[in-house]
C-alpha cells in the first residue's frame, strides 16, 4: 500500500504537533527545519523560534482569528484528554488573572474549566501587591505545559512513531523539487519571504522573561498549584501606548518563568523585529536589558501573598522572545493553496497562543487534508497515543 509523504516546514510547537498528527493518522511525514529546540544552547540568538521559551499555559491570550472558540476548545479538550493519559509535563494550574482597574469578563469566560469571579473568593487567597486596595478579575483551571517535560516528550513521541526531522532551511526555489504533493508550512515569520505572505502588515510582539531555577512550585492550602497574570495601574507599568501592562509568574518543575512585556512591533525580515519601546527604568541581567517591573511588581506579589523572595541577586536567567501576531484584523493563518502543483496548508501567525492551539490547530488541518471530522480525528488519535505512551 503507497502512503502519501507529507513535508512539514518548521519545527516549532506547531509544526510538530501537526506533523506528529498526521504520523499518527497514517501519513508519511518528514519535518525540514533550519534549527531544532535541543540544540540551540543561545536562544536569545533566536527569538523569532518561539518555541525554545513559551510559559506554555493553555490560554487564549494574544491571539486574532474568527475562529479561535472552536480551535481552542478542540484544543483545550485534547490537551485535557492527553494529562488523563499521564502524558509527560502536563498539569492543571489554579490560574488568576488579577486587575487593579475594573475589568469586564474576557470572551473566553464560557471556555475555562471552573470559571470564578475573585469576588466569591476570600481576599487571601489572591495574588496581590502590598499596597493593593480595591482588586478586580478571575480565576479558573487550565492546562500548564511545563515545558522542560512536554516538548522533548511530543518530540520523542513523533520520533518513535516513525517521524523524521531533517535539518534543512528550505528556501522558495526549492519548493518545485520538494518530494511530496502536500506541504505544511508551520514556519511562522519564515513564511513572508518563503510564501511571500499576503499580508501587508506583519505584526510581533517582544518579550521579556525570567527564568529562577529551583524556585519551589507556589501551591495553596489544597495543594493547587498556582499561577498569575496581574496588571497594576499604568501608573506602575505600562507599554508604549500608555495602557496598563501585566506581569506573570508560572511555576514549573525546574523553577519560576517570569514576565513579561507585550510590545508590539513589525517584522522587517524573518529574523529582525522592530519594537519601538525602550523602557526607562529597567534592570541589567545577564547582559540583557528587563523592565524594573517584571521583578519587583512580582517580587511584592510573591512575598506579600505567598511568603516566597524574589531579588535581583538572586540567580536568574533572561530571555527576549517574539510572537507572531502577523495581522490583529485576523492574525491567524490556517488554510491552503496551490503552488508548483503541490498543495500547501498553512499554519502560522498565532501570536501568543501557539501552544494553546496547537491540538485545535493540527486536527482541523488534519480535517482537511483526510476529509475526516474532528470529532472523529480525536478519538483515532488518542487511540494511537495509548499505544506509543
Amino acid at each position: 500500500m503507497n502512503v502519501e509523504k507529507i513535508i512539514v516546514i518548521g519545527s516549532g510547537i506547531s509544526g510538530l504537533t501537526t506533523a506528529l498528527t498526521l504520523q499518527l493518522l497514517g501519513y508519511e511525514t518528514v519535518i525540514y527545519t533550519d534549527k531544532e529546540a535541543d540544540q540551540i544552547s543561545n536562544k536569545n540568538a533566536h527569538a523569532e523560534f518561539a518555541s525554545l521559551f513559551p510559559s506554555a499555559s493553555v490560554i487564549p491570550h494574544s491571539l486574532y482569528s474568527g475562529q479561535l472558540k472552536e480551535l481552542f476548545r478542540t484544543s483545550q479538550s485534547f490537551f485535557y484528554e492527553l494529562r488523563n493519559q499521564s502524558f509527560s509535563g502536563l498539569r492543571i494550574h489554579r490560574h488568576f488573572e488579577i486587575f487593579e482597574l475594573e475589568q469586564d469578563e474576557p470572551r473566553y469566560s464560557n471556555w475555562m474549566v471552573n470559571f470564578r469571579p475573585i469576588t466569591e473568593l476570600s481576599p487571601q487567597v489572591i495574588p496581590r501587591r502590598s499596597c493593593s486596595q480595591n482588586l478586580y478579575g478571575w480565576t479558573f483551571n487550565c492546562i500548564f505545559a511545563d515545558w522542560p517535560r512536554y516538548f522533548p516528550a511530543l518530540t520523542a513521541c513523533y520520533k518513535q512513531s516513525g517521524g523524521n526531522i531533517t535539518r534543512r532551511k528550505v528556501k522558495t526555489e526549492d519548493l518545485p523539487a520538494l518530494p511530496a504533493d502536500t506541504i505544511v508550512n508551520c514556519s511562522g515569520t519564515g513564511s513572508r519571504e518563503l510564501f511571500d505572505d499576503p499580508l501587508d502588515e506583519q505584526l510581533v510582539m517582544q518579550g521579556h522573561l525570567l527564568h529562577k531555577p529551583e524556585a519551589p512550585l507556589i501551591t495553596n492550602s489544597s495543594d493547587e498549584i498556582i499561577s498569575y497574570n496581574y496588571t497594576p495601574k499604568a501608573s506602575a507599568y505600562s507599554s508604549s501606548s500608555g495602557e496598563a501592562c501585566d506581569v506573570y509568574c508560572y511555576p514549573r518543575r525546574d523553577g519560576w518563568v517570569l514576565g513579561g512585556s507585550r510590545e508590539t512591533g513589525y517584522l522587517s525580515s524573518p529574523n529582525t523585529m522592530e519594537c519601538s519601546k525602550k523602557h526607562a527604568e529597567s534592570y541589567q541581567i545577564g547582559g540583557l536589558t528587563i523592565p524594573t517591573a517584571i521583578l519587583d511588581i512580582n517580587k511584592d506579589i510573591l512575598q506579600t501573598t505567598f511568603g516566597h523572595s524574589l531579588s535581583p541577586s538572586d540567580k536568574l536567567h533572561p530571555l527576549i522572545g517574539y510572537r507572531y501576531l502577523r495581522s490583529k484584523e485576523d492574525g491567524l493563518r490556517l488554510d491552503h493553496e496551490t503552488m508548483y502543483g503541490k498543495t500547501v496548508y498553512h499554519n502560522y501567525g498565532h501570536g501568543g497562543a501557539g501552544v494553546t492551539l496547537s491540538w485545535g490547530c493540527a486536527l482541523a488541518l488534519a480535517s482537511r487534508i483526510t476529509s475526516k471530522n474532528k470529532p472523529q480525528l480525536q478519538k483515532l488519535l488518542l487511540k494511537e497515543f495509548e499505544h506509543i505512551t
